[in-house]
């Protein structure tokens, strides 16, 4: 009798737990990412974003620049191109904190993981120039000179020695969405006419 009873709970404990499971994945709710999150934010009225904000898709460009041992000849090689290998969201940090902008990556490996993977302070006030820091997992930090000298791209470049070798990386954001607002007035503009 304890053996059928215990056999039963064991039942009725694993369908709870499967119905649970299953009520959980079918929500009546609409469900968003979190790409589709900063759609929408980056979305909102123009005048509270900066021309900075947005999504960005980024390249990154790795070259070693050395002289020739006997000839003095300077070679240049590029060691590593990646291109759109990362999406990533430049977001207003906080009032009175140290930077101005975080850089938060979209295409974490780990779901619901939304690290802070750099950070811009500005060097002008026209918000043409900054210093980004990226940060590595382990805790390494790499300071870039970052210019946005296109409406809808940075770039920025870091250079460390390595023996009788430069390492030049070349960091490039193009902007995804949302696109420079001129530009979709004057689109709009001319299919007006």
């Amino acid at each position: 009798m304890k053996h059928k009873l215990l056999t039963l709970l064991c039942l009725v404990f694993i369908v709870q737990v499967t119905f649970a499971q299953q009520k959980s994945r079918k929500s009546g709710y609409e469900e968003i990412d979190i790409e589709d999150l900063m759609h929408r934010y980056f979305g909102k009225d123009a005048g509270s974003l900066t021309k900075i904000e947005g999504i960005y898709s980024v390249s990154c460009l790795i070259t070693k620049t050395s002289k020739a041992f006997i000839t003095g000849q300077i070679k240049e090689n590029v060691v590593e191109r990646k291109d759109n290998y990362a999406r990533v969201a430049l977001i207003k940090d906080w009032p009175g904190t140290s930077r101005d902008f975080i850089e938060v990556s979209l295409s974490y490996h780990v779901v619901n993981k939304y690290p802070i993977v750099g950070a811009l302070t500005s060097l002008s006030s026209g918000g043409q120039t900054f210093i980004y820091n990226h940060f590595g997992p382990e805790g390494s930090v790499q300071n870039f000179s970052m210019v946005s000298s296109f409406p809808d791209q940075i770039e920025g470049q870091y250079t460390e020695v390595r023996g009788r070798a430069t390492l030049t990386y070349t960091l490039s954001y193009m902007k995804i969405y949302p696109k420079e607002r001129a530009q979709e007035v004057v689109l709009g503009e001319r299919q007006d006419e």
